[in-house]
């Protein structure tokens, strides 16, 4: 027994050095970054993986799918749930966070596994009338609720400021995830349908870690859960729709390319998003590592941060995406041509190019709107979003036609453009007042 306490400390030990060591290496950012390089570094695999063995058309349908997973998961779930979970809590007392906690895992993982539900009962249907894509619809339906889940936990483990819990889950979820993948390479099963069940077996896996925070949850009250979800859904709607404009003219563009030009721009596309998926991820952890924070010291009443706050985060996000894109445009044919073989998407430098741009122009986006967000204002920015969406509806359908996946992100750029103009226009008027 006294050996295998003193073998438990070690091993205690060996955990908490190198968890010092990100501590004081950059505290919750050097977390945050290797918790989103994980689950970045997982899809960039799972993709790469799939990009090779399936053949294009099979391909961009599971892009596709995977493109409306992310429309009910990250635009609708997360908008109603997690964007503006901080300004929430943070208007009632941290003794009362338990009850939330749990609330919040309840409401999400209802809602979820209702529309999953939904895609489950559709996808038997097709299968009983001999449709094809049954199996991707089922497993894309019993993935929704498992990442739901995964998501809500990482959520809540940045609002306490617990990442080191939000990165553990994510390398549970690709160690499940390479080994999920594994088997299915091995018993020959290499279909869009297997890859999403991998996802949905590795997220629920991922997401059961809740099972050891159960001393952080308390049975909420009634009127507890009723007010946070009231104030969580009057602002997710701005948040949703906010999300939702930006979906469009990004990941949106799968489904919608492959309608317009086929299943293999949507398969081109997916590629040109993932080769970018480093920069949108590193965009993405700052957000979340900030928000908690910016909400907190506007919360404490330092209003005139606001857009203090904005520019800084702007010119940081800007100046990183400028330096990703360049690097792209400069190597990535080559490492897209050692990684990717004995298929041919369409995608060159030009692309390559134009993708970097539009990148570029949303991530000096997110660093104007994250003040707003933590104020739990989005609105303020919708009408930014809304000149960008009427400027992609106006150039995506002679530019798709004319230069096929080209002009498709052509059509980003100048969707990006326009949300950036009309949201220095803005922040100029509100200044001046």
């Amino acid at each position: 027994m006294r050996r295998t306490a003193v073998a438990h400390d070690r091993i205690a030990g060996a955990v908490r050095a190198p968890l010092r060591w990100l501590r004081h290496a950059g505290g919750n950012v050097a977390f945050g970054l290797i918790d989103q390089a994980a689950l970045s570094g997982s899809a960039f695999v799972l993709t790469i993986v799939l990009a090779n063995v399936l053949e294009i058309s099979a391909f961009g349908s599971f892009s596709v799918a995977w493109s409306f997973s992310i429309l009910i998961e990250a635009v609708l779930l997360r908008g109603l749930f997690d964007d503006g979970l901080p300004a929430t809590a943070h208007r009632i007392p941290k003794s009362l966070w338990p009850q939330l906690r749990l609330g919040l895992y309840m409401s999400s993982l209802l809602v979820s596994g209702a529309l999953g539900a939904l895609l489950v009962i559709a996808g038997a249907v097709m299968m009983a009338v001999g449709a094809d894509g049954s199996g991707l619809v089922i497993a894309t339906g019993l993935a929704i609720p498992a990442v739901r889940l995964q998501s809500m936990f990482r959520r809540i483990a940045y609002l306490d400021g617990r990442l080191p819990r939000a990165l553990v889950s994510s390398l549970t979820y690709c160690c499940a995830l390479v080994v999920s993948g594994g088997l299915m390479m091995a018993s020959g099963i290499t279909s869009a349908a297997a890859a999403m069940g991998c996802i949905a077996i590795s997220a629920a896996i991922a997401g059961s870690l809740v099972l050891t925070t159960t001393r952080q949850l308390a049975w909420p009250q009634p009127r507890i859960v009723r007010g946070s979800l009231q104030r969580l859904f009057r602002n997710g709607r701005w948040f949703v729709a906010t999300s939702l404009t930006y979906w469009i003219g990004s990941i949106g563009l799968i489904p919608f390319c492959g309608l317009l030009i086929g299943l293999e721009a949507s398969a081109s596309l997916r590629i040109l998003l993932l080769v970018f998926a480093p920069l949108s991820q590193f965009c993405a952890t700052m957000f979340s590592v900030r928000l908690p924070e910016i909400a907190a010291e506007l919360r404490a009443g330092k209003r005139n941060a606001v857009t203090a706050a904005a520019r800084e985060n702007a010119m940081l996000l800007g100046s990183i995406a400028i330096a990703y894109g360049a690097v792209i445009v400069l190597f990535g044919e080559r490492i897209l041509s050692l990684v990717i073989h004995g298929q041919a998407y369409q995608i060159g430098a030009g692309s390559l190019g134009l993708m970097a741009v539009a990148m570029g122009l949303d991530a000096v986006w997110l660093g104007l709107a994250l003040p707003l967000f933590a104020t739990g204002k989005p609105q303020k920015f919708m009408l930014s979003r809304i000149a960008g969406l009427v400027a992609l509806c106006c150039a995506l359908p002679f530019a798709a036609q004319a230069w096929h996946v080209t002009g498709a992100i052509a059509a980003m750029v100048a969707s990006s453009a326009a949300s950036v103009i009309v949201v220095v226009l803005t922040n100029s008027a509100r200044e001046q007042t």
